[in-house]
Formats: C-alpha cells, structure tokens, sequence
C-alpha cells in the first residue's frame, strides 16, 4: 500500500469520526442562538407561549445527539 493511499484511508476515517453538526448549528451557528431568535419572536407574540415547551424539547433533542440518527451512513 503505497503512502498517499494510506493517508487519503486516514484523512477519510479522520472526517467520518467527527461528529457531525446539528441542523441548528447549520442554520444560526449554535442552539442558543436559535432559542434567542425564538424568544424575540415569543416577546413580539408572534409565537404562542405553548413554543416554550417545543424549545426545551428542541434542547433536549440537540443536546442529546438525537438528529444524528438522520444522517445515513
């Protein structure tokens, strides 16, 4: 096996470790960013009170990795 096959092997076995970012860090850099935009929206009453609970669980739901069983492997 010549050097460059093994580092290209390395590189690709390096990527896939990495865990993989979550669709809120994707879309505003990290969760609590998400939640300051949504508790604007709650304050300016664009959103229901009930949205608080749909936050928490969107936490619980980042925190814990659970969208990473969406990604095919």
């Amino acid at each position: 096996m010549s050097l460059r096959t093994l580092q290209r092997r390395v590189a690709k076995l390096e990527k896939g470790a990495k865990p993989r970012p979550s669709p809120f860090v994707i879309f505003y850099g990290s969760f609590d960013a998400f939640a300051d935009a949504a508790y604007a929206e709650l304050e300016a009453g664009r959103l229901d009170g009930q949205y608080l609970h749909i936050i928490d669980a969107l936490r619980t739901w980042d925190e814990g990795g659970v969208w990473a069983v969406a990604y095919a492997r």
